[in-house]
Protein backbone atom coordinates (compact mmCIF):
# COMPACT_ATOMS: atom_id res chain seq x y z
CA UNK A 1 0.00 0.00 0.00
CA UNK A 2 2.83 2.33 0.87
CA UNK A 3 4.39 1.71 -2.54
CA UNK A 4 1.07 2.37 -4.27
CA UNK A 5 0.71 5.72 -2.48
CA UNK A 6 4.29 6.62 -3.32
CA UNK A 7 3.61 5.75 -6.96
CA UNK A 8 0.47 7.91 -7.05
CA UNK A 9 2.33 10.85 -5.52
CA UNK A 10 5.13 10.45 -8.04
CA UNK A 11 2.58 10.31 -10.89
CA UNK A 12 0.85 13.46 -9.64
CA UNK A 13 4.17 15.29 -9.44
CA UNK A 14 5.02 14.20 -12.97
CA UNK A 15 1.67 15.48 -14.25
CA UNK A 16 2.07 18.79 -12.47
CA UNK A 17 5.59 19.21 -13.83
CA UNK A 18 4.32 18.32 -17.29
CA UNK A 19 1.57 20.95 -17.10
CA UNK A 20 4.07 23.55 -15.98
CA UNK A 21 6.40 22.65 -18.81
CA UNK A 22 3.54 22.84 -21.31
CA UNK A 23 2.54 26.25 -20.00
CA UNK A 24 6.09 27.54 -20.20
CA UNK A 25 6.34 26.40 -23.80
CA UNK A 26 3.17 28.13 -24.99
CA UNK A 27 4.29 30.00 -28.12
CA UNK A 28 4.13 33.77 -27.81
CA UNK A 29 5.24 36.92 -29.61
CA UNK A 30 7.20 39.91 -28.27
CA UNK A 31 5.11 42.85 -27.08
CA UNK A 32 6.46 45.34 -29.60
CA UNK A 33 5.83 46.39 -33.18
CA UNK A 34 7.53 43.41 -34.84
CA UNK A 35 5.37 41.26 -37.15
CA UNK A 36 3.89 37.90 -36.31
CA UNK A 37 5.42 34.66 -37.48
CA UNK A 38 5.49 34.19 -41.26
CA UNK A 39 2.15 32.78 -42.36
CA UNK A 40 2.17 29.31 -43.87
CA UNK A 41 -0.32 29.01 -46.70
CA UNK A 42 -1.01 25.37 -45.88
CA UNK A 43 -2.77 26.54 -42.72
CA UNK A 44 -5.50 28.28 -44.73
CA UNK A 45 -8.03 25.48 -44.72
CA UNK A 46 -10.35 27.37 -47.07
CA UNK A 47 -11.21 30.89 -48.21
CA UNK A 48 -12.94 31.33 -44.84
CA UNK A 49 -10.78 29.47 -42.33
CA UNK A 50 -7.23 29.41 -40.97
CA UNK A 51 -5.88 27.05 -38.31
CA UNK A 52 -2.53 26.31 -36.68
CA UNK A 53 -1.63 25.21 -33.12
CA UNK A 54 -1.75 28.84 -31.88
CA UNK A 55 -4.51 30.47 -33.93
CA UNK A 56 -7.90 29.63 -35.38
CA UNK A 57 -9.91 32.06 -37.53
CA UNK A 58 -13.29 31.37 -39.12
CA UNK A 59 -15.05 33.90 -41.37
CA UNK A 60 -18.83 33.97 -41.73
CA UNK A 61 -21.07 36.16 -43.89
CA UNK A 62 -24.68 37.08 -43.29
CA UNK A 63 -27.41 39.61 -43.87
CA UNK A 64 -29.67 41.37 -41.38
CA UNK A 65 -31.90 44.45 -41.56
CA UNK A 66 -31.26 44.58 -45.32
CA UNK A 67 -27.51 44.88 -44.72
CA UNK A 68 -24.66 42.47 -45.43
CA UNK A 69 -22.17 41.75 -42.65
CA UNK A 70 -18.94 39.81 -42.11
CA UNK A 71 -17.79 38.28 -38.85
CA UNK A 72 -14.37 36.79 -38.13
CA UNK A 73 -14.24 34.55 -35.06
CA UNK A 74 -10.78 34.22 -33.56
CA UNK A 75 -9.17 31.98 -30.96
CA UNK A 76 -5.55 32.58 -29.93
CA UNK A 77 -3.14 30.62 -27.76
CA UNK A 78 -1.41 33.61 -26.16
CA UNK A 79 -2.47 37.24 -25.51
CA UNK A 80 0.51 38.56 -27.48
CA UNK A 81 -1.13 37.36 -30.70
CA UNK A 82 -3.67 40.19 -30.50
CA UNK A 83 -1.56 43.02 -31.86
CA UNK A 84 -1.61 46.53 -33.30
CA UNK A 85 0.50 48.22 -35.96
CA UNK A 86 0.73 51.69 -37.52
CA UNK A 87 0.98 52.61 -41.18
CA UNK A 88 4.49 53.88 -40.42
CA UNK A 89 4.95 54.90 -36.78
CA UNK A 90 2.58 55.77 -33.96
CA UNK A 91 4.69 58.91 -33.53
CA UNK A 92 3.41 60.38 -36.80
CA UNK A 93 0.20 60.75 -38.80
CA UNK A 94 1.08 58.73 -41.88
CA UNK A 95 -1.65 56.68 -43.58
CA UNK A 96 -1.48 53.70 -45.90
CA UNK A 97 -3.54 50.94 -47.48
CA UNK A 98 -4.80 48.51 -44.84
CA UNK A 99 -4.00 45.45 -46.93
CA UNK A 100 -0.37 46.59 -47.23
CA UNK A 101 -0.05 47.09 -43.46
CA UNK A 102 -1.59 43.66 -42.81
CA UNK A 103 0.79 41.92 -45.21
CA UNK A 104 3.80 43.68 -43.71
CA UNK A 105 2.84 42.47 -40.24
CA UNK A 106 2.16 38.85 -41.31
CA UNK A 107 -1.44 39.29 -40.18
CA UNK A 108 -3.73 36.31 -40.59
CA UNK A 109 -6.73 38.55 -39.85
CA UNK A 110 -6.60 42.35 -39.66
CA UNK A 111 -9.10 45.17 -39.28
CA UNK A 112 -8.88 48.95 -39.20
CA UNK A 113 -8.19 50.54 -35.80
CA UNK A 114 -9.28 53.88 -34.35
CA UNK A 115 -7.73 56.13 -37.02
CA UNK A 116 -5.65 57.94 -34.39
CA UNK A 117 -4.05 60.08 -37.13
CA UNK A 118 -7.36 61.81 -37.81
CA UNK A 119 -7.23 63.66 -34.49
CA UNK A 120 -4.57 64.87 -32.07
CA UNK A 121 -6.13 63.88 -28.76
CA UNK A 122 -6.95 60.59 -27.03
CA UNK A 123 -5.13 57.91 -25.07
CA UNK A 124 -3.03 56.07 -27.63
CA UNK A 125 -1.37 53.03 -26.04
CA UNK A 126 -0.02 50.50 -28.50
CA UNK A 127 1.96 47.35 -27.83
CA UNK A 128 2.73 48.48 -24.29
CA UNK A 129 3.91 52.00 -25.13
CA UNK A 130 1.98 55.25 -24.60
CA UNK A 131 2.23 57.54 -27.62
CA UNK A 132 -0.37 60.10 -26.60
CA UNK A 133 -2.10 60.96 -23.34
CA UNK A 134 -4.65 63.66 -24.15
CA UNK A 135 -7.96 62.21 -23.11
CA UNK A 136 -11.22 63.78 -24.17
CA UNK A 137 -13.94 62.79 -21.74
CA UNK A 138 -16.69 62.48 -24.36
CA UNK A 139 -15.32 59.20 -25.73
CA UNK A 140 -15.26 55.71 -24.25
CA UNK A 141 -11.89 53.93 -24.17
CA UNK A 142 -11.26 50.25 -24.84
CA UNK A 143 -8.28 48.98 -22.83
CA UNK A 144 -6.78 45.52 -23.43
CA UNK A 145 -4.67 44.09 -20.63
CA UNK A 146 -1.73 41.67 -20.59
CA UNK A 147 -4.11 38.70 -20.41
CA UNK A 148 -5.89 39.82 -23.57
CA UNK A 149 -9.01 40.85 -21.63
CA UNK A 150 -11.17 43.83 -22.66
CA UNK A 151 -12.11 46.67 -20.33
CA UNK A 152 -14.40 49.60 -21.16
CA UNK A 153 -13.62 52.93 -19.53
CA UNK A 154 -16.66 55.15 -19.91
CA UNK A 155 -15.69 58.69 -20.92
CA UNK A 156 -12.67 58.71 -18.58
CA UNK A 157 -11.30 61.96 -17.23
CA UNK A 158 -7.85 63.27 -18.10
CA UNK A 159 -4.90 61.99 -16.10
CA UNK A 160 -6.78 58.87 -14.99
CA UNK A 161 -4.90 56.39 -17.19
CA UNK A 162 -1.57 55.14 -15.89
CA UNK A 163 -0.88 52.04 -17.96
CA UNK A 164 -2.39 49.55 -15.52
CA UNK A 165 -5.87 48.45 -14.57
CA UNK A 166 -6.86 46.17 -11.68
CA UNK A 167 -3.21 45.30 -11.21
CA UNK A 168 -2.75 44.22 -14.83
CA UNK A 169 -0.52 45.94 -17.32
CA UNK A 170 -2.36 47.47 -20.27
CA UNK A 171 -0.99 46.59 -23.71
CA UNK A 172 -3.33 48.45 -26.07
CA UNK A 173 -5.97 51.15 -25.72
CA UNK A 174 -8.30 52.70 -28.30
CA UNK A 175 -10.01 56.06 -28.28
CA UNK A 176 -13.04 55.85 -30.55
CA UNK A 177 -16.16 54.05 -29.33
CA UNK A 178 -18.71 53.98 -28.02
CA UNK A 179 -18.96 50.71 -26.12
CA UNK A 180 -21.57 48.63 -27.96
CA UNK A 181 -21.89 45.70 -25.56
CA UNK A 182 -20.86 45.62 -21.90
CA UNK A 183 -21.17 42.47 -19.77
CA UNK A 184 -23.34 40.94 -22.47
CA UNK A 185 -25.81 43.83 -22.62
CA UNK A 186 -26.15 46.68 -25.12
CA UNK A 187 -24.41 49.85 -23.97
CA UNK A 188 -26.01 53.23 -23.37
CA UNK A 189 -25.35 54.49 -26.93
CA UNK A 190 -25.98 58.06 -25.90
CA UNK A 191 -27.46 60.04 -28.81
CA UNK A 192 -25.05 62.87 -28.02
CA UNK A 193 -22.05 60.66 -28.78
CA UNK A 194 -20.04 62.42 -31.44
CA UNK A 195 -20.39 60.00 -34.37
CA UNK A 196 -24.11 60.42 -35.24
CA UNK A 197 -25.31 57.00 -34.05
CA UNK A 198 -28.70 57.40 -35.78
CA UNK A 199 -27.20 57.30 -39.29
CA UNK A 200 -26.99 54.08 -41.29
CA UNK A 201 -23.35 53.54 -42.13
CA UNK A 202 -20.64 51.03 -42.79
CA UNK A 203 -19.32 50.05 -39.34
CA UNK A 204 -16.61 47.99 -37.61
CA UNK A 205 -16.24 46.62 -34.10
CA UNK A 206 -14.05 44.24 -32.12
CA UNK A 207 -15.47 42.03 -29.37
CA UNK A 208 -14.38 39.54 -26.74
CA UNK A 209 -16.49 36.44 -26.18
CA UNK A 210 -14.31 34.61 -23.64
CA UNK A 211 -10.69 34.12 -22.53
CA UNK A 212 -8.52 34.56 -25.63
CA UNK A 213 -11.62 34.37 -27.85
CA UNK A 214 -12.80 37.31 -29.95
CA UNK A 215 -14.60 38.38 -33.06
CA UNK A 216 -14.34 41.26 -35.51
CA UNK A 217 -17.63 42.35 -37.07
CA UNK A 218 -18.33 44.79 -39.90
CA UNK A 219 -21.32 45.69 -42.03
CA UNK A 220 -21.59 46.94 -45.61
CA UNK A 221 -22.16 50.44 -46.88
CA UNK A 222 -25.24 51.55 -48.78
CA UNK A 223 -23.32 51.46 -52.06
CA UNK A 224 -23.84 47.77 -52.85
CA UNK A 225 -27.44 46.85 -52.17
CA UNK A 226 -27.19 47.28 -48.40
CA UNK A 227 -28.73 49.92 -46.19
CA UNK A 228 -25.86 50.16 -43.72
CA UNK A 229 -26.65 50.01 -40.00
CA UNK A 230 -27.27 52.59 -37.32
CA UNK A 231 -25.36 52.12 -34.09
CA UNK A 232 -28.19 50.39 -32.23
CA UNK A 233 -28.71 47.87 -35.04
CA UNK A 234 -24.97 47.20 -35.08
CA UNK A 235 -24.84 46.79 -31.29
CA UNK A 236 -27.78 44.37 -31.41
CA UNK A 237 -26.00 42.31 -34.05
CA UNK A 238 -22.81 42.21 -31.95
CA UNK A 239 -24.82 41.01 -28.95
CA UNK A 240 -26.54 38.33 -31.05
CA UNK A 241 -23.13 37.12 -32.20
CA UNK A 242 -22.18 36.44 -28.58
CA UNK A 243 -20.20 39.50 -27.53
CA UNK A 244 -19.48 39.92 -23.83
CA UNK A 245 -17.70 43.20 -24.59
CA UNK A 246 -17.87 44.96 -27.96
CA UNK A 247 -16.34 48.28 -28.95
CA UNK A 248 -17.04 50.42 -31.99
CA UNK A 249 -14.06 51.31 -34.19
CA UNK A 250 -13.57 53.63 -37.15
CA UNK A 251 -16.14 52.94 -39.85
CA UNK A 252 -17.29 54.47 -43.09
CA UNK A 253 -14.77 54.10 -45.88
CA UNK A 254 -12.10 53.11 -43.33
CA UNK A 255 -13.88 49.80 -42.74
CA UNK A 256 -11.62 46.99 -43.86
CA UNK A 257 -11.29 43.32 -42.96
CA UNK A 258 -8.22 41.57 -44.36
CA UNK A 259 -7.85 37.79 -44.49
CA UNK A 260 -5.09 35.93 -46.32
CA UNK A 261 -3.74 39.21 -47.68
CA UNK A 262 -7.01 40.38 -49.26
CA UNK A 263 -9.86 42.67 -48.34
CA UNK A 264 -12.86 40.40 -47.88
CA UNK A 265 -15.63 42.82 -46.86
CA UNK A 266 -17.74 44.99 -49.12
CA UNK A 267 -15.63 44.27 -52.21
CA UNK A 268 -18.01 46.19 -54.43
CA UNK A 269 -17.19 49.41 -52.58
CA UNK A 270 -14.05 50.85 -54.18
CA UNK A 271 -13.89 53.84 -51.83
CA UNK A 272 -11.77 52.26 -49.08
CA UNK A 273 -9.56 55.00 -47.66
CA UNK A 274 -6.00 54.76 -46.42
CA UNK A 275 -5.80 54.23 -42.66
CA UNK A 276 -3.30 54.99 -39.92
CA UNK A 277 -3.41 51.74 -37.96
CA UNK A 278 -4.67 48.17 -37.77
CA UNK A 279 -5.65 45.66 -35.12
CA UNK A 280 -4.54 42.20 -36.15
CA UNK A 281 -4.16 38.59 -35.09
CA UNK A 282 -0.89 36.83 -35.86
CA UNK A 283 0.39 33.29 -35.62
CA UNK A 284 3.00 32.44 -32.98
CA UNK A 285 3.73 29.08 -34.62
CA UNK A 286 7.02 28.54 -36.40
CA UNK A 287 5.93 25.23 -37.88
CA UNK A 288 8.51 23.09 -36.12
Amino acid sequence: MRFIKAGLIALMLMLLCGLTAMGEKTPSLPVDLTPGKPVQQKNYISDHEYKDPTLHVVIEEGRKDNCDYWIARIKIGHPSQLRTAPAASFDNYFESNGVYIAKRQNAVLAIDGDYYAHYKYGYILRQGKVYRDKLRAERDVLAIDENGDFHILFTPDRNTMNGTLNGKKLINAFHFGPALVVDGEIGALDASYWLAPELKRQRMCIAQTGPLEYFALCCASSRRGSDGMDLLQFAQLAKEMGAVTAYNLDGGDSTIMVFNGEKINDKGNKNTRDISDIIYFASAWDGK
